[in-house]
């Protein structure tokens, strides 16, 4: 009987916790309102004062510190989840950088947290674009090798075009070529850039021309701001010589994230070129197999995130 007893008792408590801001609210409004009828036994004198108490109760910090103490036992948390995880209340915090490293040092932390801290900086520099305001789709490389000579110096012409999709709130960006040449005079090596077109507009390549020199190498860039509209169709024609004595391979790694990649290679028959991925998670995709000297490949489902893409090496038959 006494073990009955307690059960009950404890179902009671159980009860009254999870229903307790409704019965402090209903003990407050039978507070407000008995006074004010003809069943209330009480002077005047008493029942204003009852009534004032079921006020007070309603706007004092008592009721506000009940609801504080149980907000989070079911009641709000639910619509307090939609809040905070909605798209909304995200954009509208100043902290999302640190918010995400928290984030993620709760998933990887326990597995390797060793290493947590250098990944998740490796991430958010290298492959969040919080440095970039826009990002390439639609893009297509076109590559013809001329010829081979019998010093092994290589010459082609590269093409290369695509939309730059434009960060709808900013609404601005930079397009940017760049291109490395040796310093050693020995070496032959040329890389001459023939056309760079927004919305084919050609560009003056002399006034957007600039260089600079780090570990021995010429560094060559162009840069060009565009801002106002959503997208902007970029092309690049770039002529290229240098020798393969060295080292028989191009490497072409994008900066900026891309999605949907199309890569033509053509070449002569004396010519052989293989195609090979460059830390790529899918990796592309053979295309027109059938056509001679000729490597088509292409990218879809996915993203190209920066430092990854395609290489080629090179040979004489």
């Amino acid at each position: 009987m006494s073990q009955y007893n307690e059960t009950k008792f404890t179902l009671i408590k159980k009860w009254f916790k999870r229903n307790l801001t409704w019965v402090y609210f209903t003990i407050a409004i039978i507070f407000i309102l008995f006074p004010n009828t003809s069943f209330s036994p009480f002077s005047n004198l008493w029942n204003g004062v009852l009534e004032k108490i079921g006020f007070v109760g309603l706007t004092s910090g008592v009721f506000a510190s009940v609801l504080k103490s149980i907000q989070f036992t079911g009641l709000f948390q639910e619509e307090l989840t939609k809040i905070i995880s909605g798209s909304e209340f995200l954009n509208n915090r100043k902290d999302l950088p640190e918010l995400w490293k928290k984030i993620s040092k709760s998933i990887c932390a326990q597995k390797f947290p060793e290493i947590s801290d250098l990944l998740e900086d490796r991430i958010l520099t290298s492959y969040f674009p919080l440095n970039k305001n826009h990002y390439n789709e639609d893009l297509i490389v076109s590559i013809v090798i001329h010829d081979i000579n019998d010093d092994f110096v290589i010459n082609y012409t590269q093409t290369i075009e695509y939309n730059a999709i434009l960060d709808s709130e900013k609404n601005e960006s930079t397009i940017a070529y760049t291109d490395t040449i040796t310093d050693n005079q020995g070496v032959e090596e040329k890389n001459e850039l023939l056309s760079f077109k927004i919305d084919g507009i050609e560009s003056n390549l002399d006034e957007i021309k600039k260089e600079k020199i780090e570990e021995g190498k010429k560094i060559y860039f162009h840069e060009i701001p565009i801002s106002g509209k959503k997208k902007f169709k970029i092309f690049l024609k770039v002529k290229n010589t240098y020798s393969l004595k060295g080292e028989n391979v191009k490497l072409l790694r994008f900066n900026t994230i891309t999605r949907n990649v199309d890569v033509i290679i053509s070449h002569n028959k004396n010519i052989d070129v293989s195609f090979f991925n460059v830390g790529l998670v899918n990796d592309f995709v053979p295309i027109h197999t059938d056509l001679e000297n000729t490597i088509s490949r292409r990218h879809r489902d996915d993203l190209i995130l920066p430092r990854q893409g395609f290489g080629l090496s090179f040979n004489k038959r």
